[in-house]
């Protein structure tokens, strides 16, 4: 082995050294009360006001330094680093603070990787110092800090390609609504329901609150494990879900979404997708590893599999509408 391979192995293994250290900061929202003092404080004053170990606080803020997260002054008080305030503020609308917390918690089960492996099961969780319902709430503001970006343009270009031709969407497990909105917003026409477990539809109700498109979405508390879902749709978005679940669980969701929809209706699945031999790319491969490591059955499907759970499931003309090597490939099929 040359020394570069060597060094390259050691630094891939150190890698998540970074991570833990943002990580913990953002859990402990750190950045937030730094930015809501009115001087910049020490460390005592700091870990005083956040009730935080002055020693650990230390070694925290001076690994945040030398990532370039925080600065420094010579009279030991400490500020966030130039333009990282609008992202690292959990209080900004900007903020990617609930994706970072999203990613720490995934970090917990990463480190346990191969006890999934030998056991085929993710090793037993472990919630972070602001507790599972926390932890459960940064899932879905993370899902809406990643969605909000990609929303736009992907639903433009289901939009050139002929598939916003609805007049009434369900959106499956569509959480705070930002596919909902993107869907209202390129189809001004339409009307649409989300169906979501209560924690969500409750952050749906507070972005929708005051806004047109209240008018235009139903909100419907509701397990889709294990509730019918709404009917009389003509258009079924099934956004990052079926890598939750096992072959055996996504053929009963295709089911019940074809007993939803109305004839001539379409469902779309947005999903990262493995290639059929199950080489790559990476993207997909690693998310398939995470699968393991946070869910019990999850996966990642190739778009061959999904087209033929579709077609057992009684839709026709599957196929792959917007090819893509992120989360931004859609499979189509047709009632």
């Amino acid at each position: 082995m040359s020394d570069a391979k060597r060094q390259e192995l050691t630094s891939l293994m150190l890698a998540f050294q970074p991570a833990c250290v943002l990580g913990a900061a953002c859990e402990l929202d750190l950045f937030t009360a730094i930015l809501r003092r009115a001087a910049p404080p020490t460390v005592p004053e700091l870990a005083a006001e956040l009730k935080l170990d002055v020693r650990g606080l230390d070694a925290l803020a001076t690994a945040l330094v030398s990532l370039d997260l925080l600065t420094k002054s010579d009279a030991a008080t400490f500020a966030v680093a130039d333009g990282c305030a609008r992202w690292l503020d959990s209080q900004s609308p900007e903020t990617i603070v609930p994706l970072i917390r999203h990613q720490a918690s995934c970090l917990r089960g990463w480190s346990q990787l191969a006890y999934a492996v030998k056991s085929g099961v993710p090793a037993p969780t472990i919630s972070s110092v602001s507790g599972p319902l926390a932890d459960n709430r940064s899932f879905i503001l993370a899902m809406h800090s990643i969605g909000s970006r990609l929303a736009g343009p992907l639903v433009a270009k289901m939009k050139a390609a002929g598939l916003l031709d609805f007049t009434r969407f369900l959106d499956l497990g569509g959480a705070s609504g930002t596919y909902s909105l993107e869907f209202l917003a390129q189809n001004p026409t339409a009307q649409g329901v989300i169906l979501d477990l209560p924690i969500a539809i409750q952050e749906a109700k507070k972005r929708l609150a005051g806004t047109d498109a209240a008018r235009r979405l139903e909100l419907v508390e509701g397990d889709f494990y294990v509730d019918e879902y709404p009917t009389d749709v003509d258009f079924v978005w099934i956004s990052a879900i079926i890598h939750q679940h096992d072959d055996a669980a996504t053929a009963e969701m295709f089911r019940k979404t074809w007993r939803a929809l109305r004839p001539g209706g379409r469902v779309a699945v947005r999903d990262i997708y493995v290639d059929s031999d199950r080489r790559g790319p990476l993207g997909a491969a690693l998310f398939g590893v995470n699968m393991l490591a946070q869910t019990a059955t999850g996966k990642v499907y190739s778009v061959a599999e999904v087209v033929k759970s579709l077609e057992e499931a009684g839709f026709r003309d599957a196929r792959l509408a917007i090819p893509a090597d992120d989360m931004t490939a859609v499979v189509v099929a047709e009632k």
